[in-house]
């Protein structure tokens, strides 16, 4: 009886720590976390329950050189460390086509929505303002504005409703949302000479008839400042791939001609779009996986002396300026920092700046290379130029030698999500082949949650027929199984949370045919149990004699089942085809546990169950149409 009792404690403490851990969405115990905010029990869910980003590349080979099958596996193995360290639950990165592939099927469950960053300078654009305007202009609807401390703009557009979709949200699309808050959102420019001819007022106004494709306002005179005046700004064209640039090219224009007209006292620019950036969903997922984050390092030699031409134009705090940023008084030569020097990079925030940072380690060649680079900077007052696939990032000075092999990069148009993604780029490195996006999509968030709907009501359906089976056929045995199916099924899906394993379509589908393993080993035993109670033995002989006569069964079925389930996930790994082994792993656990609660909790259970008063009546136990004549016995 005391080891009846010991059991039962066991179990009853398994099923406790299973509540709780389904009960808490979100388990997090220092560097363990485990569990969704957002989904069922906090279980991970797949892409067909959880909805996601559907991506198919083509191979695109360089040089019309032959794809051979090492780069379709070099590129299969970099993809899938990318979306791995990248944070997907369960990605499916599949290969199509046959002899040889000729695309990749890249699933990412989950990476949904839109994350835009925008800055203007200034602080004249409000966060109700922003809200107004992607409400009313846009005719977005179910999007969230939150401002940074920098005084950036974060607009969540994770659900997009309106107008837009966000499988169809395109690069045109969002140069027209760049273009249109232009419209609404004016750049305002305050500038002022010391002196000024009179002829000069009506030279400002040609300046900016002669700009095309924009509009401005009126041009006023600033009331406390004499020859001050300040004009807005409609329609700037801001580049389409541009990121945290102060000014485009057309404000540059109009300061260069402002300039000409006479000694510029003050010039301010309110209101621009100083970042612009889009990640999240789609496309982070597309600058994830598609391109490769190249990083190089370039000597800026800057310009010497103030070319004679400039000496009354701009004054020497300017030329120290100039000469390292404009392309006409500086030339860039390579450095021996070579890309594949680098070993390990990692998204990092900024200590003095508070913003987002890559940070890169470089083996013992690229520190010495590093070393040697910064130290002639620093003696030269020159700049060491890192550019990130082409665009430059940052062109810092150095007051000494770096050593350590240790550095960091930041860019105006950082955030959290982009340097995560140029980290896991850089680490991955180059990709054998280049890819061509041929498919994308979004699998709607509705679509997967109708699916995992659906499920639950099938499933609570079979559910509600099988104890009224069980209960009316087996009687006290029907009722002992489903106490031991719902243990099972709270242990199996703690399980499930702690390990984690995503839940799919197909893995629900397992977990159904693994509980119909748990009910037949619960039928086996009853039928069992009940022929030992025909032959005469007193109910807890009957017990111990059935489960002894059913578990040679109950083995032989459950292993054979589980070697099926192995082998299924080995072709799916062979053949990458994660849904079979998303299919297998939920199979082989669910039956690995059926095992447990058949043969350990219910056993337990009718022990218990046989030392009360309800083990006096043997009919209890015995199922319906079935006579005995051991009525009363024990």
């Amino acid at each position: 009886m005391f080891r009846n009792f010991k059991g039962i404690f066991f179990v009853v403490v398994l099923v406790i720590l299973g509540l709780f851990t389904l009960l808490i969405p979100q388990i997090n115990i220092g560097s363990f976390e485990r569990g969704e905010e957002d989904s069922l029990l906090g279980l991970k869910l797949g892409l067909d329950l959880q909805g996601g980003t559907h991506l198919v590349y083509k191979f695109i080979s360089e040089d019309d050189q032959p794809i051979t099958p090492e780069d379709i596996e070099g590129v299969k193995k970099i993809v899938e460390k990318r979306v791995n360290e990248f944070g997907v639950s369960e990605p499916n990165v599949q290969l199509l086509g046959n002899n040889p592939p000729d695309r990749i099927l890249v699933q990412l469950p989950g990476q949904k929505g839109i994350s835009l960053t925008i800055s203007f300078n200034g602080g004249v654009v409000s966060k109700d303002s922003l809200n107004r305007f992607f409400s009313n202009v846009i005719g977005i609807n179910n999007f969230i504005i939150s401002e940074n401390e920098d005084g950036s703009f974060v607009i969540q557009l994770e659900k997009i409703e309106g107008n837009f979709y966000e499988d169809t949200i395109n690069d045109e699309i969002i140069q027209g949302w760049k273009q249109q808050l232009s419209e609404e959102f004016p750049v305002n420019l305050s500038f002022g000479y010391s002196s000024l001819e009179e002829e000069s007022v009506e030279k400002i106004t040609d300046i900016f008839n002669s700009l095309e494709n924009i509009t401005y306002g009126n041009l006023n005179q600033m009331n406390d400042f004499e020859n001050g005046f300040s004009i807005d700004i409609y329609n700037l064209n801001y580049d389409q791939e541009t990121v945290g640039v102060q000014t485009n090219s057309q404000l540059k224009e109009i300061q260069s001609e402002l300039k000409n007209l006479g000694e510029l006292q003050f010039l301010f620019i309110e209101g621009n779009i100083t970042q612009w950036t889009l990640s999240g969903g789609i496309q982070e997922a597309k600058r994830l996986i598609g391109s490769t984050a190249m990083l190089e390092f370039l000597y800026r030699e800057c310009g010497d002396s103030l070319p004679e031409e400039l000496n009354d134009i701009i004054s020497a705090d300017e030329w120290e300026f100039e000469r390292c940023t404009n392309p006409k008084y500086y030339v860039e030569n390579a450095t021996e920092i070579n890309a594949s020097d680098l070993v390990d990079a990692y998204p990092d925030i900024s200590q003095d700046l508070n913003r987002p940072i890559v940070q890169i380690v470089f083996n013992d060649e690229g520190a010495d290379a590093f070393y040697d680079v910064t130290d002639r900077i620093s003696r030269e007052d020159d700049r060491l130029v890192v550019y990130l696939d082409g665009e430059e990032l940052i062109a810092p000075y150095a007051k000494t030698g770096i050593a350590g092999g240790r550095a960091f990069i930041e860019g105006p148009g950082f955030t959290s999500d982009l340097t995560r993604t140029i980290a896991i780029q850089l680490r991955s490195g180059a990709l054998p082949l280049e890819l061509e996006l041929i498919q994308e999509r979004n699998v709607d968030s509705v679509l997967g949650q109708d699916s995992l709907r659906r499920s639950l009501i099938a499933a609570g359906i079979g559910l509600l027929l099988l104890v009224v089976f069980m209960i009316s056929y087996y009687k006290m045995p029907g009722i002992i199984a489903i106490l031991s199916l719902i243990t099972y099924g709270i242990i199996l899906l703690a399980v499930f949370k702690i390990l984690p394993v995503v839940l799919t379509l197909s893995g629900a589908a397992a977990i159904i045919l693994s509980l119909g393993f748990a009910v037949d080993a619960n039928i086996l035993i009853a039928e069992r149990t009940k022929e030992e109670i025909s032959s005469g033995r007193g109910l807890l002989a009957a017990i111990n004699s059935g489960f002894d006569r059913a578990w040679p069964s109950i083995r032989d079925g459950n292993l054979s089942t589980i070697i099926v389930a192995v082998v299924l996930f080995w072709f799916g790994d062979r053949f990458g085809t994660s849904i079979m082994q998303g299919f297998a792993l939920t199979l082989a656990i669910g039956v690995a546990l059926s095992m447990f609660t058949a043969f350990f909790a219910s056993r337990l259970f009718l022990r218990l169950i046989s030392s009360t008063i309800i083990g006096k009546k043997i009919g209890l136990f015995v199922p319906v149409f079935e006579k005995t004549d051991t009525e009363g016995k024990k």
